[in-house]
């Protein structure tokens, strides 16, 4: 996932507090619209820099590994979702571009060009989880079965509460979550780990962001939703316990 940032400064300053990243930041970077993040050493992000002719809002974009991006894209057409960025080399690193399901919500496609060396942690900072919350959910299951192949799982598929994920148990990778009848946006979610979900969201009020759902108690751990001063929305959760 990449965040898509109105002003680069703010963010950098906002997620470097909160999450202690640290951003190669100099002028290439600046000059080519994208500023890495690293913790520990190794990448966990970048921000890009929002243009503001584009009417685009601030944004956390999750991106999905695909074995070959033309075919997706062509998938993606041929099962009612939308092509919203054509695919496009980055020097080095793989092949990205930008779809809709037939929603119209947005995610992003990555097909690298060499697997990622990086062991998965769950250290505060880091990407640990990523789901889809659509008011459409029999469209969006459809759309991601035919069109990306995927293989989910039902967590809950009852009317009151449906999740469905992208592999079963502990080798789940992604989520799908029916918000329909709630009063809150569509959309690919990122979570973060963090060590401590209260005082995450603490922080992220003096920094300038928001609380949109107070920290609270779950089956994987303490969770909270929140947003950034550009009101990009994200979410983090601390491991629990017991």
């Amino acid at each position: 996932m990449d965040l898509l940032a109105s002003d680069v400064d703010a963010a950098i300053e906002f997620y470097s507090r909160l999450f202690g990243w640290e951003f190669l930041d100099d002028p290439h970077a600046r000059s080519q619209g994208y500023i890495p993040a690293l913790l520990d050493g190794e990448p966990v992000s970048g921000v890009v820099a929002n243009d503001p002719d584009s009417d685009a809002p601030d944004a956390w974009t999750t991106y999905l590994n695909v074995a070959d991006i033309h075919a997706a894209m062509f998938a993606t057409k041929l099962h009612g979702g939308k092509g919203y960025l054509k695919p496009v080399a980055i020097d080095g690193q793989g092949t990205v571009a930008l779809i809709g399901d037939p929603s119209g919500a947005g995610v992003g496609l990555w097909q690298a060009f060499a697997p990622a060396t990086y062991p998965v942690k769950r250290s505060h900072g880091r990407r640990v989880w990523n789901e889809l919350h659509t008011k459409h959910f029999e469209l969006a299951a459809r759309f991601y079965r035919e069109a990306l192949g995927w293989e989910l799982s039902p967590v809950a598929d009852s009317p009151e509460f449906r999740y469905y994920t992208l592999g079963q148990g502990a080798d789940a990778v992604a989520g799908l979550y029916d918000i329909a009848g709630q009063d809150t946006a569509e959309g690919w979610r990122s979570y973060f780990a963090v060590d401590d979900a209260d005082l995450a969201a603490a922080l992220t009020e003096d920094l300038g962001g928001r609380i949109l759902g107070a920290p609270h108690d779950s089956y994987f751990g303490r969770t909270a939703m929140l947003a950034d001063r550009g009101g990009a929305e994200f979410a983090v959760i601390a491991r629990a316990t017991s």
